[in-house]
């Protein structure tokens, strides 16, 4: 007989934790847990919340072994990129500790964990990347999430690593993505500059949480790559949210990377090969206009629910 799941998510505010929580919720029987530092959100009566300390990642182990899930999905992460070149130390400890601390609790439990890392792992100078290619990050960002998920692969722990990149998506948490700053930056009606030198190809939340679902439910462990079906510069990427939104493209200007003078290095080339995701577990990821046409009616659904 199947064992009914108990799913755990750490980082339960992110736009990727909630679609998987609107996914699951809606498609099956599991036991949601929901692990978060902060106290201030309101989440579906559906899940059970428990408050986490990320200074202190044996914590999490205690609460584990009380709850007992039987998959343990990691969204948490300092993503800023600059600001894990500046602060190298609470980078590490959120990016790697965390996830060293989740697979010796998951490998305690029998549990199957999921790690979610990044396509900065790669350098950017011949993208869009394979599973099967080589890493290089270029930042420290980088260097953190690639350490994690070497942490992983040496664990005992039966785990999956997800690699997303430009990952944008619905948020009832105010959580600012690439789309809804450029919304909220058209919206102020002056001209302001978008890099035209980055390839990526942008990936919905909800295609996320599909392929997490299926993953779970294949029992599916090693490396997939999780990315839109469209690689797209990020200029021209900025402009279709300005035309799908019916705002002003004409604000948008091109400008470089390197004009920018940012503390990390990016990635120019990039993007995630989806291919083994889509033959492997059947998820058919949304290119650009598709995806953008999804969120924007979420936003519009969503919004209306909340007044």
């Amino acid at each position: 007989m199947e064992i009914k799941h108990k799913i755990a998510i750490i980082g339960a505010t992110s736009k990727t934790a909630e679609a998987m929580i609107r996914l699951f919720i809606a498609e099956t029987d599991w036991d949601i847990l929901l692990c978060t530092a902060s106290t201030e959100y309101n989440f579906p009566k559906e899940v059970t919340v428990l408050t986490i300390d990320y200074e202190y990642p044996k914590q999490i182990r205690e609460l584990f072994l009380e709850h007992m899930p039987t998959v343990i999905i990691n969204t948490a992460a300092i993503t800023n990129v600059d600001a894990c070149e500046v602060d190298k130390k609470k980078s590490w400890n959120v990016n790697v500790t965390w996830a060293e601390q989740l697979c010796r609790t998951a490998a305690i439990l029998d549990a199957h964990f999921i790690h979610f890392s990044s396509d900065y792992v790669f350098d950017g100078k011949s993208g869009p990347y394979t599973e099967s290619d080589v890493p290089n990050p270029i930042s420290y960002y980088g260097k953190s999430k690639l350490a994690s998920e070497n942490a992983c692969k040496i664990s005992y722990a039966k785990t999956t690593i997800i690699r997303t990149n430009v990952v944008y998506g619905y948020s009832s948490h105010n959580k600012i993505d690439f789309v809804q700053w450029i919304i909220n930056m058209c919206e102020l009606n002056n001209s302001f500059g978008v890099v035209n030198d980055q390839l990526s190809n942008p990936t919905l939340t909800d295609d996320i949480a599909l392929g997490i679902k299926k993953i779970i439910e294949k029992k599916r462990t090693g490396l997939y790559h999780f990315g839109g079906l469209d690689f797209i510069n990020r200029i021209d990427f900025a402009k279709k949210i300005a035309e799908i939104y019916h705002l002003d493209d004409s604000l948008i200007q091109p400008i470089t990377t390197e004009s920018l003078n940012q503390k990390a290095k990016r990635p120019l080339q990039s993007g995630l090969i989806s291919l083994k995701a889509s033959t492997d577990l059947g998820v058919k990821f949304c290119g650009i206009e598709s995806g953008l046409i999804t969120l924007r009616h979420q936003m519009h659904v969503f919004s209306q629910y909340s007044k």
